[in-house]
């Protein structure tokens, strides 16, 4: 538990750095970016790969610099989509960031694959399903039909196939750029 707080401080202190903020900066356009190019299977169905730029600033920087990026990409987002932001889902957007920052910073190697999984399954099966799916009922996204919810259910692992893959591939690549063209050594 110590190792968590003493993380939790280190990644605030990451604020600091003006290459922390420049580089979770693009990441979070990238989310937003990622986000505004999701596919609607459905009306309550969406897919996207935005969650892998909150993971990387996660990875990079720790969980406060997630969460602040998860929060302003989630307010940028919904501003330029027309939406209104709705606190609940900003919340849980939030909360991703924070699971994100949480397992995956710090860690490399073996670590980072293994923790990119829980991270990933975290992310799909406790928010999107346990959090996201009664609050997208509660502002009436979705009902609670036993159809939509077995659709919602089905996609959620059926991303897994394809998200899991992508995330072990993607983030050690990320992981080794940044290494590469900003600290000019490996992290």
């Amino acid at each position: 538990m110590k190792s968590f707080f003493s993380d939790f401080r280190n990644s605030a202190a990451e604020l600091k750095n003006v290459r922390c903020l420049t580089v979770a900066g693009i990441l979070t356009a990238a989310f937003i970016v990622l986000d505004m190019f999701s596919f609607r299977p459905t009306e309550f169905i969406k897919v996207n790969f935005a969650f892998i730029a909150l993971a990387a600033v996660g990875m990079l920087f720790g969980p406060v610099p997630a969460m602040l990026s998860a929060a302003a990409g989630d307010l940028v987002g919904c501003i330029l989509s027309g939406q209104a932001p709705l606190p609940l889902l900003s919340l849980t957007a939030v909360l991703t960031g924070f699971v994100y920052g949480s397992l995956l910073y710090k860690k490399d190697g073996f670590k980072l694959v293994v923790f990119s999984v829980i991270a990933r399954l975290a992310d799909s099966f406790i928010i999107c399903l346990l959090l996201n799916t009664p609050i997208l009922m509660y502002y009436g996204f979705m009902s609670s039909t036993s159809q939509q919810l077995y659709l919602r259910y089905g996609k959620t692992a059926a991303e897994l196939v394809f998200f899991i893959p992508l995330t072990i591939a993607v983030l050690p690549a990320v992981k080794a750029v940044y290494g590469r063209t900003v600290n000019h050594k490996s992290i």
